[in-house]
């Protein structure tokens, strides 16, 4: 209820939000990779982030649509990297990771912010509303039907609990989902139906894909959670991490459909 209240009310909370996604997530990582002796930088994923959220508002867009806002940001904070290992020990692991590392939240958080005014602050909510009931309905699909008939498994070395069966469950359950509600709401969405379903697989398969990512830093790193920002369900990354790949792809679809 409270995230659809935010994304409602749109860049007064979802700037702050954002923000807050950022700080602690980033903080999740670092404490993550540190079990591993592995540093991440946290100057530069904290600043280099609010700068690419920065470069992801749409007021920037609107004054100058042909500036790639976000791929100059994305340069700076790369540059700021580079240089800052020259001057502070080449240290080549923490260089590496701290790349993954902004690439894997600061650089997606951004996409929320585009989506939501995509095409414009009417029609965003709605366009952003799809990759939600899509990782919904999937973590919903995926778990009843993994439970239930799941036999062999997706990838035992990342998440031994994952199965085929529920793989494919998820993907089912998106289509219903988003045939549903697309049904329910027709002439909301820039898409036709035909698309709409497409993006049901695909956006399905990002959430699955973003799942699966977040459990293999989580091997990696030997710990069960990301951390404990929600008592008893886990870290913040624990909840985002379907979002972080199947909000961006929403967005690529819309660019590219639209």
């Amino acid at each position: 209820m409270v995230l659809f209240l935010i994304l409602w009310v749109g860049l007064p909370l979802i700037g702050p939000a954002l923000v807050l996604a950022l700080w602690v997530g980033t903080g999740e990582l670092a404490r993550m990779f540190a079990r591993r002796q592995v540093q991440l930088n946290l100057w530069v994923l904290r600043l280099g982030g609010l700068l690419l959220l920065v470069a992801s508002l749409p007021a920037l867009y609107e004054q100058n649509p042909g500036v790639p806002w976000r791929e100059v940001a994305l340069g700076l904070v790369l540059f700021a990297a580079f240089i800052y290992e020259l001057f502070a020990g080449a240290n080549i692991p923490r260089l590496a990771f701290s790349v993954l590392a902004l690439l894997y939240l600061p650089w997606t958080l951004g996409y929320f912010l585009l989506l939501r005014y995509s095409p414009d602050a009417t029609l965003g909510l709605v366009t952003l509303s799809l990759p939600l009931v899509a990782t919904f309905a999937t973590d919903v699909g995926a778990y009843f039907v993994g439970r239930t008939v799941g036999r062999t498994k997706l990838a035992p070395t990342v998440s031994p609990n994952k199965t085929v069966e529920g793989f494919v469950g998820g993907l089912v359950a998106a289509f219903l989902a988003l045939f549903t509600y697309t049904w329910l709401i027709q002439g909301a969405f820039p898409f036709g139906r035909g698309e709409l379903l497409v993006f049901a697989v695909l956006l399905s398969f990002a959430a699955q894909l973003g799942d699966l990512t977040e459990s293999m830093l989580k091997r990696y790193t030997g710990v069960k959670d990301s951390g404990q920002f929600l008592p008893g369900h886990g870290g913040l990354l624990d909840r985002l991490d379907s979002l972080i790949f199947s909000v961006p792809l929403t967005y690529y679809l819309l660019v590219i459909f639209t």
